[in-house]
């Protein structure tokens, strides 16, 4: 019976709409495979760098400061698209690393002290460390502000090297990598806060907080939908911009007063579901036996029945969980390669070239990430095992630590992001720091690799 039903669904399809689902198949898999952010952010930096290398670099600074925005009677809000992707994109980016973290501290693989205090002694190592060797390098030059640049790691194209490498490393190095990525992330963003903001407007500010505490009321009072929390989140964002505190900031916050509670719990949620699909399996067997259409266009009963199981199951799972499930692939196949797009394009003439290697800010940037990030998360790691204030996760292996700390000297969107806040108004900062993160980040990823090929045999696979 189950196989001329599926028979009879399989003759609804039309010619046209197999050869449809033949295409996108794979590529609907291609674009949910771990790799793919990685590879096409390293596409598009690529693409940034031929383009400031050729005839057409003019034209891309000339669509960088094109501005968008609105009109609403005597009142306008425009920015540059350049200024809407690094704070507007990019809040939804900090947004995304928030409700990570908060599944992650409340149900995931950091509920538990012993597990997250290793972490974040690695994520505060890999930040101090890099930071005091490029201040080292650059203390008393005008490239000191960018002390923040080499602190970051990028969860993106780090997880995708070790993606590649997945054969030759536990599991346990993954949840390490992921974990400290996200803490190296939410430490970038408390930094561009308090060390990188405009001067700040206290009214704005205050408005922020005021948004701020009415997404905690409408979370407390068992509010769920999302257009609630993206109102109000737009609203926080604006205020946050304003304010001169950059905007990413307005991602976490929001991030933080998105409920994680559900409305139906499990037991509640198999019962609702149980009756529903009797009733459908009724109604089903009543249709056929008086012969009537099969089709669920024809069958309003049934159809909203399924609306029914639909908002069931909508129940049974939290806005964070279905945010972050709708975001992370967007922001991982569109906001991510947007903004290397237009933020990694440098110059690579010889002479260019000569002049960024030899600066302070590039030497710095390179110290930081390829020694500075292993050699802090090392020691701190050290540290906390040998203080018994925590322990790996399960399955990583001792040597896995500076492999994971090399992979963390994958600095680039968060360097290229604190870069161009450091270096706003300084081109010639900024085109020395992009070539240091792009050397950098280069060098980490084939050492990290050489490493876990050299020191680890193991043949589990990265889930």
């Amino acid at each position: 019976m189950r196989d001329s039903k599926h028979h009879g669904d399989r003759t609804l399809q039309s010619f046209f709409e197999r050869r449809v689902e033949s295409f996108l198949t794979p590529l609907e898999n291609f674009l949910y495979k771990q790799t793919t952010a990685a590879l096409l952010l390293a596409l598009a930096t690529l693409a940034a760098i031929a383009l400031a290398n050729s005839p057409w670099a003019g034209i891309m600074k000339h669509i960088a400061a094109m501005e968008a925005g609105t009109v609403f009677h005597h009142w306008q809000f425009f920015l540059p698209l350049k200024e809407w992707i690094s704070s507007g994109l990019m809040a939804l980016f900090f947004f995304l690393i928030g409700l990570e973290l908060k599944r992650e501290v409340l149900a995931g693989r950091l509920r538990h002290p012993n597990q997250i205090s290793v972490v974040i002694m690695a994520a505060v190592g890999g930040m101090v460390f890099p930071a005091l060797i490029y201040w080292a390098i650059n203390h008393g030059t005008d490239g000191a502000h960018g002390w923040a640049i080499p602190m970051a790691t990028d969860t993106a194209f780090a997880i995708g090297v070790l993606a590649l490498l997945a054969k030759k490393v536990s599991y346990g190095i993954s949840i390490f990598l992921t974990a400290m990525a996200i803490f190296d992330d939410i430490g970038a963003i408390a930094i561009i806060s308090l060390f990188y903001a405009h001067e700040v407007q206290i009214g704005f500010l205050i408005f922020a907080f005021l948004i701020l505490s009415m997404l905690f009321l409408v979370n407390a009072a068992g509010v769920r939908n999302g257009w609630v929390y993206a109102i109000l989140g737009f609203l926080l964002w604006f205020c946050i911009f304003n304010s001169g505190v950059h905007a990413t900031l307005a991602g976490l916050l929001l991030a933080i007063a998105i409920p994680a509670r559900t409305r139906l719990g499990q037991t509640g949620f198999l019962e609702e579901i149980r009756e529903l699909l009797s009733i459908f399996e009724t109604k089903q067997s009543e249709r056929h036996e008086q012969g009537m259409d099969s089709r669920i266009l024809s069958a309003e009963g049934q159809h909203l029945l399924t609306t029914d199981i639909e908002e069931t199951i909508k129940n049974a799972s939290t806005p964070l969980q279905r945010w972050e499930t709708f975001l992370i692939h967007p922001i991982g196949i569109i906001v991510l390669p947007l903004f290397a797009l237009f933020n990694a394009g440098v110059s690579l003439s010889a002479s260019d070239l000569g002049v960024a290697i030899t600066s302070p800010v590039t030497l710095g940037i390179i110290g930081g990430l390829v020694i500075g990030k292993p050699l802090g998360v090392f020691l701190m790691v050290y540290i906390a095992l040998e203080l018994k204030a925590g322990k790996l996760p399960e399955g990583m292996q001792f040597a896995e630590i500076i492999g994971a700390g090399l992979l963390g000297g994958i600095g680039f969107t968060m360097s290229l992001f604190i870069a161009t806040l450091s270096f706003e108004h300084n081109q010639y900062m900024i085109d020395a720091a992009k070539t240091g993160i792009l050397f950098a980040s280069l060098i980490s990823a084939m050492l990290a690799s050489f490493w876990i090929m050299v020191t680890n045999s193991k043949t589990m696979k990265l889930a």
